[in-house]
């Protein structure tokens, strides 16, 4: 059974993630995690990448809502 390898940036392009799409009644799954900036591949179980993967997203998010909003005066 064929499955689709997708990769997406994610905190503003420092990170890629790699991820296999669910087909059938195969899971969606994080295979790597890349620091772009650093040339640096995490690997690890599937657990373990969605952690770290939701650990990015909340900072990112952290970050955004605490920045200023531009034209704010």
């Amino acid at each position: 059974m064929a499955q689709v390898i997708e990769s997406r940036f994610v905190c503003d392009g420092r990170y890629r993630i790699q991820s296999i799409n669910a087909v059938g009644r195969h899971p969606a799954r994080i295979i790597e995690i890349e620091d772009v900036d650093r040339r640096k591949r995490i690997h690890g179980t599937a657990s373990t990448l969605d952690r770290l993967v939701l650990q990015l997203l909340g900072q990112a998010y952290r970050d955004r809502r605490d920045t200023p909003k531009r034209g704010a005066r």
